[in-house]
């Protein structure tokens, strides 16, 4: 990956670090109570159009993703020397491994679109052998999945295919960049100076946010959007949309016991279960296009049954 630096000169008279700091605050400020609702009812959009849910944006830009990015890729290099060292990092001639890449690497060119610095990520996709029911896509297209999601789960191509576009959509998105963004926000809101304004050189000092990437918990916003790119992404690459709703029903059976296991990363009920379900209509399209079938032609898929032109 390429080593993006980003490098803010010191101010030449003190004040203005506090100019900048009550700039910030005015514009934060009046949106704390506008994002609390954005994440409580977010609007609803068709997939065949451009996603957007409320300011995040704001949220975002007060971390540079190429710092992001940059520290992503160093966690994800210490997962990956970590799991070689305890012998847990299956090799490139498993088959877990080889089914697992298969999939990611057909979906990506589907997911491009959706953020343009993806374009120039350096994707990597690994499977450490673990009892553990998790996988994350880090900022940058950093991949681990942990063998228990698919082994334990007894997950199809069809569900791995759908788990997958739902943690790339996360990150396509920049889901944890607005977390980590809103982090600072709070930090900023509460007088105490982040050092990401600290006036410092961003490649040098590290934003310690390793463990908050792998322990990241979603808004339901954020779970809805990717829930639609990447149902609309795993579609397009030949993979059944239906198998979304048979993936979370599995996962929340196999964690909802779980302090800060996946479905509590990834909250989950009968409102999203519902929501995949009414999405369908705008998936199944694509989906067929992808398999060379018409609707009417799709067989029966865990017992949610066929799917016709016009609806279910």
């Amino acid at each position: 990956m390429e080593n993006a630096t980003m490098t803010v000169s010191m101010p030449a008279r003190p004040t203005l670090g506090a100019l900048i700091c009550a700039l910030m605050l005015a514009t934060l400020a009046p949106m704390s109570a506008r994002a609390q609702d954005e994440e409580r009812a977010p609007p609803y959009t068709a997939p065949n159009s451009q996603i957007r849910f409320g300011n995040s944006a704001l949220f975002r830009n007060l971390i540079p993703p190429a710092t992001l990015e940059q520290q992503a890729s160093d966690e994800y290099a210490q997962i990956i020397h970590d799991a070689e060292r305890n012998k847990t990092l299956l090799g490139n001639d498993n088959p877990l491994v080889k089914r697992v890449r298969d999939i990611t690497t057909h979906e990506i060119p589907f997911a491009l679109k959706w953020n343009d610095r993806a374009k120039n990520w350096k994707w990597e996709i690994n499977v450490i052998k673990s009892p553990e029911v998790r996988m994350y896509c880090l900022p940058g297209g950093k991949i681990v999945v942990y063998s228990g999601l698919i082994d334990k789960l007894h997950l199809n191509d069809n569900e791995i295919g759908m788990m997958i576009g739902h943690e790339i959509a996360h990150a396509l998105r920049e889901h944890a960049r607005e977390r980590l963004g809103r982090q600072q926000a709070q930090q900023l809101s509460s007088g105490t100076m982040p050092q990401l304004f600290g006036f410092t050189d961003y490649g040098s000092q590290p934003l310690g946010i390793g463990d908050q990437l792998l322990a990241m918990k979603y808004a339901p916003a954020d779970e809805t959007e990717a829930d639609v790119i990447g149902s609309e992404i795993a579609s397009r690459a030949g993979y059944d949309p239906r198998a979304a709703v048979t993936l979370w029903n599995k996962i929340d059976t196999a964690t909802r016991h779980s302090d800060n296991g996946f479905i509590w990363m990834h909250p989950y009920g009968p409102e999203r279960r519902q929501d995949l379900l009414k999405r369908l209509p705008d998936m199944m399209p694509l989906y067929a296009k992808a398999v060379g079938k018409s609707i009417d032609q799709l067989p029966n898929y865990g017992g949610l049954g066929r799917f016709k032109k016009g609806g279910r």
